[in-house]
């Protein structure tokens, strides 16, 4: 026979494998909602073997009875204004059903992080047309019986934070700076398209690195290079002429020898001058080839005209033999390297011209294998063309210039900042930005800045964000700035900078654009901010840039404070593209704290960003206190939708 300490340890084993069950079975509790006070009972009992070896029959042991009734209408539903209560299961000596009990089952010894069904509201930026009504979950006096207790939930939602907005009357649309460290929740489910690793994604994925890489794609640029010496000198001595060039760059040749400051400055330079060249004129040899398929099925059209008795078969035989003579090929070789490019006219009959120029060298293989040459594919190539040429126009203003080697216009058709467009997912043309906020301001501009500009008539000259170095910078580096962070020196200069917390936003020898596009919702939250790239969690996208002031009500701002000021940074005029990102409660980015240079600064930091997916934050509780809005986040675990 089991001891009573035994009996109760195997007890309390039982109840905690039977919650984490139900925790881990993910249950829709959404399906049950048409049920009238649905409940479901648990049971369990222990047996045991009789004493009599003969005997097959097993008798149950005496107190190790588990049963509980537990109510699920305050799980599936919700509607109610209460939180569901926590519930442990109890051993039933007697064999008596317990009275059913709402909430969540969980034994009061189990230890986690406390869990509870919520609904998150959510917001964004550009939404002017939310209405409604919040419900406020945070005032039921049974939650203070519990709000010292560890419990588990049996819901499908993720876990929230145990400080839940409460929302009020009066509203400041105050954005605040998250101070909890990221959500541990399962992977979210990618609503619409998600980018696949297939051989198509890597390429538009390869495109759009290059086009936010910094690479210039310009001829005149690349023959200014080529002919100036020692490049190129006198034409008619060309022995003369390579001697010269190996003479000035003996660098290349005898890396063995020390080298000086200057001889490694001068040997980087020409090294990028012969990068940026090359990849200039691969981007010329790819147009060049996509343009000799359609002269070669052009030339094949015109000899079946000339000639209609002969089949459309032996002129293409004919052409094919004629090309071979020209090139100096096999004509095996020449069909092995037609079937490439004529995968780069497919390209660009699909993408674009941009998509080839800026394809790079993975286009080579996706030609040849040709994997993902379907109807989808180049649909999606058609949907992203405009996107590619906003973003080629914008970050490379000379790249059309290419194109007339080939006979098309290189007439620059998008100008302005890569954010001054919205760009469509249906492929439609895309939008001045300011014609997208007409309907609420018809005198409507905005102006993107690198920088936060200082309100002079709130703060006069003073930087309200300047923090005082803590004690331990000084004591470490008195005449430098230290990492608040990683108590790592922080410079401007790249050469004596030692923090790397956001090395692609300061710090940094080069900043590149960020692979983002503003770009139209289509489900009525006007702009939103689309990530081209993955951002990999806890890589930065941006810093929130905007107009230091403070005293602004009714306005989208961010506010924070140093502990001796409290500011708002307002984003209604002049900023960056973090105005337009959007709220989710199920947000895949958050914005974090971070000091550079004794000087705060609030950056969007990524909790893991997928290619091809919005940018999304959560505004937190103060900014839907009393609102009169409606979230459009469409997330499951929504807070602030008023329609329940």
């Amino acid at each position: 026979m089991l001891s009573e300490e035994q009996i109760k340890a195997l007890r309390e084993q039982v109840a905690n494998a039977i919650a984490d069950e139900l925790t881990r079975a993910n249950i829709d509790w959404a399906s049950f909602d048409r049920l009238a006070e649905p409940t479901v009972r648990i049971a369990a009992e222990f047996q045991e073997r009789s004493v009599d070896v003969s005997s097959t029959e097993r008798r149950p042991l005496p107190g190790l009875t588990i049963s509980q009734v537990i109510d699920l209408t305050r799980i599936v539903s919700p509607r109610s204004s209460t939180t569901p209560e926590v519930s442990q299961i109890e051993g039933n000596r007697n064999g008596r059903i317990a009275e059913p009990t709402p909430g969540i089952i969980v034994p009061s010894s189990r230890s986690h992080t406390p869990v509870v069904s919520h609904s998150t509201f959510s917001q964004a930026t550009d939404d002017r047309v939310k209405q409604g009504t919040a419900t406020d979950n945070s005032d039921n006096p049974d939650n203070d019986d519990h709000a010292n207790s560890s419990r588990m939930a049996i819901s499908g939602l993720r876990p929230s934070r145990q400080d839940i907005p409460v929302v009020e009357d009066n509203t400041q649309r105050q954005m605040q700076v998250m101070h909890e460290s990221f959500p541990k929740r399962r992977k979210a489910e990618a609503t619409g398209y998600a980018m696949k690793p297939s051989t198509l994604d890597k390429l538009i994925a390869g495109i759009w690195e290059q086009l936010h890489s910094g690479l210039s794609i310009d001829p005149a640029e690349m023959l200014g290079q080529l002919t100036t010496p020692p490049l190129l000198g006198d034409t008619t001595n060309p022995s003369h002429d390579s001697a010269r060039l190996i003479a000035s760059n003996s660098a290349l040749t005898t890396a063995s020898q020390p080298h000086s400051g200057q001889q490694f400055s001068d040997t980087t330079v020409f090294c990028r001058k012969v990068t940026q060249a090359s990849r200039t004129c691969r981007s010329i040899e790819v147009i060049v080839q996509a343009r000799w398929v359609e002269h070669f099925d052009a030339y094949v059209e015109h000899l079946t005209a000339t000639d209609p008795k002969t089949s459309v078969t032996r002129h293409r035989k004919a052409a094919l033999v004629e090309a071979s003579s020209n090139f100096g090929w096999a004509e095996k070789e020449l069909r092995n390297k037609m079937a490439i490019w004529r995968g780069y006219r497919e390209i660009k009959d699909a993408g674009g011209w941009a998509a080839l120029v800026f394809a790079g060298m993975g286009i080579y293989r996706f030609c040849k294998y040709r994997i993902g040459f379907d109807n989808e594919s180049m649909q999606r190539l058609r949907n992203l063309r405009p996107a590619l040429e906003v973003a080629a126009d914008t970050l490379s203003p000379n790249w059309r210039q290419l194109l007339s080697i080939v006979g098309e216009s290189s007439k620059r058709v998008y100008s302005g900042h890569p954010h001054d467009w919205v760009v469509c997912l249906d492929g439609s043309p895309p939008l001045p930005l300011h014609k997208t906020y007409l309907q609420w301001d018809p005198h409507f501009e905005y102006k993107h800045i690198e920088e936060s500009i200082i309100d002079q008539s709130a703060w006069g000259c003073d930087d309200p964000r300047w923090t005082p170095p803590s004690s331990k910078a000084l004591t470490q580096a008195p005449t430098s700035f230290v990492c608040q962070t990683c108590s790592n020196e922080q410079s401007d200069d790249p050469k004596l900078n030692c923090c790397y917390c956001f090395p692609s936003l300061f710090g940094c020898a080069t900043l590149t654009p960020p692979p983002i596009q503003v770009f139209r919702t289509p489900d009525g939250r006007n702009n939103g901010l689309m990530a081209l790239c993955a951002f990999e969690r806890g890589a930065a996208v941006g810093e929130f840039v905007g107009v230091i002031t403070k005293g602004l009500q009714d306005v989208d701002v961010m506010e924070n404070t140093t502990g001796s000021s409290h500011y708002q940074i307002w984003q209604g005029r002049q900023g960056n593209f973090t105005r337009f990102v959007n709220h989710s409660c199920n947000a895949n980015a958050q914005y974090q704290q971070f000091t550079w240079l004794d000087t705060q600064r609030i950056v969007l930091v990524s909790k893991g960003i997928e290619a091809g997916s919005e940018i999304t934050v959560d505004y937190s509780g103060k900014y839907w206190k009393g609102l009169d809005k409606k979230c459009l986040c469409g997330e499951k675990s929504c807070r602030y939708r008023r329609d329940r």
